[in-house]
This record gives C-alpha cells, structure tokens and sequence, in this order.
C-alpha cells in the first residue's frame, strides 16, 4: 500500500527529529561529545501504528477485526455516498450527538423516534437500514445543496475532490500546490508542489525524477572516490 511509503518517511522525518534533539540536549547537559544513534523503521510498522484499536479489541475482546469497506460496524450513519450530480460526500454522524442534527438537516426527525436507531449501538445493528436513508437523500441533491444543508446544521462531512476538482480549485491554485515541473523523460508536467512550506527557508522542486544512473559520477566519483576507470570497469560488469 502506497500509503505506508508516505508514512513511514513522516515517521522517519519525526524520528531523525527527536534524535537529533536527544543528542544535542545530552551533550548540552552532561557536558559530553554528541553522540548519535540509529533510527530504524519498516514499512509494516508504521500502518501498524494507525490501526486504531485493532490489537487491542483483539487482546480484550477476542475480535478480529475484518475488511469493512468504507463503514464500521459499531458506527451509523457512516459511509460516502453519491449525489445527484455524481459526486461523493463523506457524512460522520454516527454519534448520538451527530445524528439528531443530521436528521434535522434532512427535515427527518422522525427518525429520532424510530426504536432502531435510538442509539448508536441500535444504529450500528441497523447499519443497512439507516445507511440506505441517508443514501437516497444524498442521491436526490447535488454535492453543493447537500454541502450547504448539513453546514447550517453543523453535520460534519467532506466531498470528495477528483484530480479535476483539484486542478479546477482556485484556493489549490492560489496556495501554489501545484507546480509545473521539467521532467527529463516525459517532459513538462503539473505535479504536488513542496509541502510542508517555510517562511525563511521555501523549498522548491529544481527537476523531475532523474533517469537511472544519471548521478552516479557525482556519486561514485565524487562521494566515493572511485576513478573514472573504476566507474567505467563496474558499469561493465552491470555493477552500476
């Protein structure tokens, strides 16, 4: 999964972080050298870290928890659900004080009498009944009179962007999070801008992707040391 890529690296950035105050404030206390010392992550590790309370309903509850889509079984209404202009919208209302507002919001407060969903566990164990409500009244609207009904009730939810509505989004454009980049291979394209931003120090994004080898004379040569015909002599051998 792509994501533990991303997030691993934002778990090494914290680490790097953390050791390089450790040693700092040692050294600045004790009065001793800087001593550094090893950070060691793995991919696995770090969705792991996220899995919320997986281990532990395992280790007290005995439950394994299973694939559940975009819903949880211990939570209702949840869900994304289509609109009348095919868009998505996420709504989080499960909670017992979610729901009466999101049955405000649809003009159904009847629902707010019905025994099945008195609860949060009542609507948990009437998951399909409550979900199929909410997803016909979402199919009726569009995204923007869907969005502008549950903000005056204070519902919380989020519509989905696709790559079109971002490059489209005039605040997306205004904070620069996309930037035009020369590409060595494919040639010009937009892609992600640098992010997280700097006041004093902004980075930038100098190129795309290298081609394959493209720095190994900087590398090999300059970083390692190895002459030109030790280069030559690995390439080669299809050493690099």
């Amino acid at each position: 999964m792509i994501v533990s890529d991303y997030l691993t690296g934002v778990f090494n950035a914290f680490a790097i972080v953390s050791a390089l105050y450790e040693r700092d404030r040692r050294a600045r206390e004790t009065g001793t050298p800087p001593r550094g010392q090893w950070v060691e992550l793995s991919l696995y590790e770090s969705i792991l870290r996220i899995m919320e309370h997986t281990l532990a309903a395992y280790d007290r509850l005995g439950i394994v928890r299973e694939r559940e889509g975009n819903r949880l079984k211990n939570s209702a209404p949840l869900d994304n659900w289509e609109t009348r202009d095919g868009k998505y919208v996420c709504i989080i209302a499960a909670g017992d004080g979610l729901f009466p507002r999101l049955a405000r919001a649809m003009e159904r407060e009847d629902l707010l009498g019905d025994p099945r969903f008195a609860t949060m566990a009542r609507r948990a164990e009437h998951g399909d009944e409550i979900n199929a409500i909410v997803a016909a009244w979402c199919k009726e609207r569009t995204a923007r009179e869907v969005q502008d009904v549950l903000e005056r009730h204070e519902v919380p939810f989020g519509v989905a962007a696709s790559a079109a509505d971002i490059f489209a989004d005039p605040h997306v454009a205004a904070r620069g999070d996309i930037v035009a980049v020369d590409d060595p291979v494919i040639g010009p394209l937009r892609m992600q801008g640098v992010y997280p931003r700097f006041s004093r120090t902004p980075g930038a994004i100098r190129a795309g992707a290298p081609r394959l080898g493209a720095h190994n004379d900087e590398v090999y040569g300059g970083l390692l040391g190895l002459t030109a015909e030790e280069r030559a002599r690995l390439a080669r051998e299809g050493v690099i």
